[in-house]
């Protein structure tokens, strides 16, 4: 969903220093705000971290949870809205750096209060906790694994735990009466804004492989 040539020069930015001269402020625009947010949060967690390299697969995530975001605000998720988010974020990221940043904390945490979910709940319904844990862990493989070097081990992991589910997802769809095709194409894109809105995508993945892996 996520392709390498939009990720990269995200992950590229995420390396750059900033100053802070001027206070920004938020956008009204949903993509330019969930743009915004998603430097913030990169700037965030290479202050925190206090690397000029990679950042950690988990920081990775929930920087990408805003794109994920952006495009699970209907009922189904955009992928055209996502990749306008991963698309835009590098191009904001020296103009937010160089003012406060840090203030717009506050604001991004208000319009975006998934981000905050560290322990989020699982679905109680089997098929839709499991094809949510499946399309959120596949949404993280492909785009860690389009970024490449040190996360392609994590990437890895998320496609040996979707390998797992592949027969009992299927199966339980059949079981449903959802076959291959839009219907099934709608149904998963429906399971991923859901799973973008339960929280962050390191920690719901987390709950999923504990949940399926034991």
């Amino acid at each position: 969903m996520t392709s390498k040539s939009l990720l990269l020069p995200l992950a590229a930015a995420l390396t750059l220093p900033g100053c802070a001269s001027k206070a920004p402020t938020l956008p009204d625009d949903p993509i330019e705000k969930a743009a915004t947010c998603g430097v913030v949060a990169a700037a965030g967690e290479r202050e925190k971290a206090g690397v000029k390299g990679d950042l950690p697969a988990d920081a990775q995530e929930r920087i990408f949870h805003y794109p994920l975001l952006a495009g699970s605000t209907g009922k189904s998720f955009d992928d055209d809205r996502a990749q306008a988010v991963f698309k835009r974020t590098p191009k904001l990221f020296d103009s937010v750096i160089q003012g406060k940043w840090q203030t717009l904390r506050p604001a991004c945490a208000a319009a975006f209060p998934q981000t905050q979910i560290a322990q989020p709940t699982l679905p109680a319904k089997p098929l839709d906790r499991m094809l949510q844990c499946y399309v959120l862990a596949d949404f993280m493989r492909k785009s860690l694994g389009s970024i490449g070097g040190s996360y392609s081990e994590v990437s890895m992991h998320y496609s040996i735990f979707t390998a797992k589910l592949d027969g009992k997802v299927s199966g339980a769809l059949a079981k449903a009466g959802i076959k291959n095709g839009p219907a099934l194409q709608d149904r998963r894109a429906e399971a991923l804004a859901s799973a973008a809105r339960m929280g962050q995508p390191g920690a719901v993945i987390a709950a999923c492989t504990k949940a399926y892996d034991g």
